[in-house]
């Protein structure tokens, strides 16, 4: 899974713990409900059920099933129609089924900057005359 992969399936991919509970969607409308960058639900550092919660099993640096957990064994996953494409962790270590290990750091970045980049996409360029 490329970088150009998880822009192009924004909104399209599962996060969940490998205990099978939901974790959000990686999505880059904040409006969404479900979006991992949605403040009132999976984007509240609030949320026991949020990555970014730091005290529960989900969330922060002891987290049993935490991306941001270096020693995690059980990262998140990522899925697509039903299939696992990814983990999300900061363990570089582990070799699951040679699935990519993205940094959950990154994938907050992408899909938190994919709407200004959309709209910087599609700003007309100004050239002075």
């Amino acid at each position: 899974m490329t970088l150009q992969d998880l822009i192009s399936l924004d909104g399209k991919l599962e996060l969940y713990a490998q205990n099978g509970h939901f974790l959000g969607l990686l999505s880059s409308d904040p409006h969404d409900p479900n979006s991992i960058i949605n403040l009132r639900t999976y984007g509240n550092a609030r949320n026991i059920n949020s990555i970014y919660y730091e005290h529960g099993i989900y969330g922060g640096q002891y987290g049993q099933h935490s991306p941001y957990n270096y020693c995690c064994l059980y990262p998140p996953t990522l899925i697509l129609q039903q299939q696992c494409v990814g983990l999300v962790s900061k363990n570089k270590h582990i070799f699951d089924r040679n699935l990519t290990i993205i940094d959950p750091d990154l994938m907050i970045a992408i899909y938190t900057n994919l709407p200004i980049q959309f709209v910087l996409a599609n700003t007309p360029q100004f050239v002075a005359v």
